[in-house]
């Protein structure tokens, strides 16, 4: 992690890198939302500031949250141009696209090389034979936490009975092998935000005024929504006494098994993004904001294998496992009522996007339409039935989502 990075936010950090490719920077362009965030954050929510809380152990305080941009031009610091556009005079390394691996190639039990095809997808008029590429040393499989599973599977890695009704020969038994998967369980939820807010919207809904604009003061000095992904803050919760008790019983097996003695372990993400990136909402005149959170460990798991449809093709059997354990969607639903709080305290707020949150019964003291303003500080917070509680609930289940950050499936045992 050090080696790859040049941190440009605070200087000799133990936990960051300073000379690397990659350039780690809040950037120069900055938006009124996260600050607004953290303010509310640190007195409303009762929680501490640090300046950097990316140290692997930090939790339960709101800092900034820092991106992978060059602080000085706002270009993006990424892999393409760090570890592979740069490397054009390499001989030992080459790139082919539009190709799909089919399986690993084995002699005995030694990986020596890979059967490949063209892609059919991108590559449609290119043959569909196939070709084997050798290995002089090993074979690396690097397709993800969807992709890697498959392709060990298609080579006669995995469990006995999903090879068998695959027709594939066995070749090394690791039931493991597209079992555990597992992803954050994010929800984002849109707000109104008030006249006169930044937000990435006019540039996100392709504006071309707003485009033109900012690409021309971004290759001046890099500071423009062009440098920007819209979200400038975080914090890495974790429930104190108080919360831990309004929460539901079903997560308090869950905390003490896994969570309490590690104090390094956040439940959850919880975040703003200045702009919403969605096709939901029809007001495209209007700016908005948008509370984002998701839980860091959830106890449910889900699995990914190959089979076989009934046409003969091949298919995938993917189930997320998404909040089958009970435990998983309570801080999903403590953090809606906790993210509403804090965005209701909020100078930018606007009001709610009645669309994009749960559907409470006729007449409950939760509803909250669109504003002109924030309530007080030290406001009343709102007051939930047992009918609003199963509303936020039912909300959860049918709008969370991945947060794309699968793992877990290629344990190779």
């Amino acid at each position: 992690m050090k080696k790859l990075e040049t941190y440009e936010v605070q200087p000799d950090r133990p936990t960051h890198g300073y000379s690397g490719p990659i350039k780690v920077s809040s950037g120069r362009c900055k938006l009124g939302a996260g600050e607004e965030f953290i303010r509310v954050g640190t007195t409303y929510h009762k929680r501490q500031y640090a300046e950097d809380t990316d140290d692997l152990e930090t939790c339960d305080t709101y800092s900034p949250w820092a991106k992978y941009v060059d602080g000085t031009t706002g270009r993006r610091s990424d892999t393409a141009h760090h570890y592979v556009y740069n490397q054009a005079h390499n001989s030992n390394l080459q790139i082919w696209v539009g190709k799909r691996v089919k399986r690993v190639i084995f002699q005995d039990k030694r990986a020596t090389g890979v059967e490949f095809t063209s892609d059919p997808v991108s590559c449609p008029d290119a043959s569909q034979s196939s070709s084997i590429v050798r290995a002089s040393k090993l074979v690396v499989v690097s397709a993800g936490a969807l992709g890697s599973p498959a392709i060990l599977e298609r080579s006669g890695i995995g469990a006995e009975a999903i090879l068998k009704r695959c027709d594939i020969q066995q070749l090394v038994d690791l039931p493991g092998v597209g079992e555990n998967f597992r992803d954050h369980n994010g929800v984002f939820v849109p707000y109104f935000a008030a006249d006169g807010a930044t937000t990435m919207d006019p540039l996100w809904r392709g504006k071309e005024s707003a485009i033109q604009e900012n690409l021309a003061q971004w290759k001046i000095d890099g500071n423009s929504l062009i440098a920007q992904n819209g979200t400038e803050a975080k914090i890495k919760w974790r429930p104190d006494d108080e919360e831990l008790k309004a929460m539901d019983s079903a997560f308090q097996p869950r905390w003490k098994e896994f969570f309490q003695d590690r104090p390094d372990k956040a439940v959850a993400i919880f975040s703003i993004c200045a702009g919403f990136p969605g096709l939901l909402l029809s007001n495209h005149h209007r700016n908005y904001l948008v509370a984002f959170y998701y839980t860091l460990y959830p106890a449910s798991a889900g699995s990914v294998h190959i089979n076989l449809c009934e046409n003969g093709q091949e298919g995938i059997d993917f189930n997320t496992g998404f909040l089958d354990d009970p435990s998983d969607i309570v801080p999903l639903n403590f953090g809606y009522k906790k993210m509403r709080e804090i965005f209701r305290r909020m100078p930018s707020y606007g009001g709610e996007v009645h669309a994009g949150h749960p559907c409470f019964p006729e007449g409950s003291a939760a509803i909250c339409g669109e504003t002109t303003g924030p309530v007080d500080l030290n406001a009343p917070d709102l007051i939930y039935t047992a009918e609003d509680d199963e509303a936020i609930d039912r909300y959860h289940r049918d709008c969370m989502q991945t947060t794309w950050h699968s793992l877990g499936t290629c344990a190779m045992k």
